[in-house]
């Protein structure tokens, strides 16, 4: 029983690993309330991406979709984005967000923390620029 106590444990730790390698090399915040401060600061909307650890949909999403070139550099241009792990980081963001499915994502505008836009599931690179646009359309129609 202890062996399988330790792999699991193992397990969970090299999957949030994923999820911190992935941050790091986007760039992707991993705290709500820091990833929202910078939000505030820079007039930006927040971009939560709600992933789990052992979503093989999230890691293809992560890969085909937010990684893609041109996704990167609208995110980072438009959007302070932030990474979570739906049942591994439930004390780093706010329990509203929670996602049934994943993975999701969340477009918040960032003065009074609600949803501007979500984004459910599985998202082609041409499809989730569309989606981009969409959330800043509404963010930007929420400031007037």
């Amino acid at each position: 029983m202890k062996i399988f106590a330790l792999l699991f444990a193992l397990a969970f730790g090299l999957f949030g690993a994923e999820i911190d390698e992935f941050s790091t090399t986007m760039g992707y915040y991993r705290e709500y309330d820091q990833a929202l401060a910078v939000a505030k600061k820079e007039n930006k909307p927040l971009m939560l991406v709600m992933v789990g650890d052992y979503c093989p949909w999230c890691r293809k999403f992560e890969r085909k979709t937010l990684q893609r070139e041109a996704v990167a550099l609208k995110v980072n241009a438009n959007f302070v984005s932030l990474v979570v792990d739906r049942n591994l980081d439930k004390d780093k963001y706010p329990a509203r967000y929670y996602a049934k499915r994943i993975p999701t994502v969340y477009f918040i505008n960032p003065s009074n923390e609600e949803t501007l836009f979500e984004s459910l599931g599985y998202v082609k690179k041409d499809e989730f620029m569309g989606t981009l646009d969409d959330a800043l359309t509404s963010y930007k129609g929420e400031k007037k």
